[in-house]
């Protein structure tokens, strides 16, 4: 029995060789669906899928996805250094709670996997990793900081201003 090949036009330029499906083309070229054709219909749904979503480390939020109440939050978030690194800091520290809850809520299941507490637990280690450089960075800002503001640049503005006077005088 002789197989039907798929035909489609691969990078190459040859037409494509492998096993056509029902609808005459490989699962490469058409041959499985590709989903819906109509994303008008579906956008809304699609919008914002969170069925993947295992833990939130990874999670990718753009403007164009936030809600209402996300978008006026999103707005006050201040731009000072060191209020940001707070504010991660803060929230780091909620990001982990919500991890150790859905550990918690894991391992509560009549069968629970350790492969996915063991990835939650991962993601948890590395939130930590990312606290520990905000302290650092923190830290270097402080510095930059009192560097600033240890008073050379007003003492300079002084002894010119006496400089001035002197010899104005």
């Amino acid at each position: 029995m002789e197989q039907k090949q798929c035909g489609a036009k691969t990078k190459s330029g040859e037409a494509c060789k492998k096993a056509a499906l029902k609808n005459g083309r490989c699962r490469l070229h058409g041959g499985k669906s590709t989903g819906p054709k109509d994303r008008a219909k579906h956008s809304e749904r699609l919008k914002g899928n969170k069925n993947a979503l295992k833990h939130g480390l990874y999670e990718t939020i753009w403007l164009d996805t936030l809600t209402e109440e996300e978008q006026e939050l999103y707005y006050q978030v201040p731009t000072d250094p060191n209020v940001q690194v707070d504010s991660e800091y803060r929230l780091s520290a909620l990001r982990i709670r919500r991890m150790l809850m859905r550990i918690q809520q894991e391992e509560q299941k009549d069968k629970p996997d350790p492969a996915e507490i063991r990835e939650m637990e991962d993601a948890i280690i590395k939130v930590q990793m990312n606290v520990a450089a905000l302290i650092r960075e923190n830290d270097k800002l402080r510095d930059m900081q009192k560097q600033k503001s240890d008073g050379s640049l007003e003492q300079l503005v002084e002894i010119l201003q006496q400089a001035r006077s002197k010899f104005q005088g």
